[in-house]
């Protein structure tokens, strides 16, 4: 009778142990969105943030920057679009990374401002 046991027992923890790899798989894709790690998203869009609120851009301006930006990270907007889509299925994490996004914006924005008491 101890044979039927252990075929059940190897069951048992052949299942458990595929649920704990799936589990940590889902865990490590909802970090990502539409293909793309949250922390990239957060990068790319608080640069292009920036570009946005630069003052003194013309519209051409612009418009090259932001292409610049996306080209240079291997990006489309559709792309960028469809994590964001994404990122809006869960609004508590769309709050907690928009707010990544502006820190990152803001911080980035400091360090490159110039220094006014530089010399002319």
């Amino acid at each position: 009778m101890t044979l039927p046991k252990a075929p059940i027992l190897r069951t048992y923890v052949v299942s458990f142990s595929l649920a704990v790899l799936a589990s940590s798989g889902a865990c490590r894709r909802s970090r990502d969105l539409n293909g793309l790690s949250e922390t990239r998203f957060v990068a790319v869009m608080a640069a292009l943030k920036q570009v946005r609120d630069r003052p003194g851009l013309d519209s051409a301006q612009r418009t090259h920057s932001r292409d610049s930006i996306l080209q240079k990270e291997g990006l489309t907007a559709d792309r960028l679009q469809g994590a964001a889509k994404q990122l809006a299925q869960n609004p508590a994490r769309a709050q907690t990374v928009w707010q990544a996004i502006e820190r990152r914006a803001n911080d980035t924005a400091v360090v490159k401002a110039p220094n006014p008491t530089i010399a002319k």
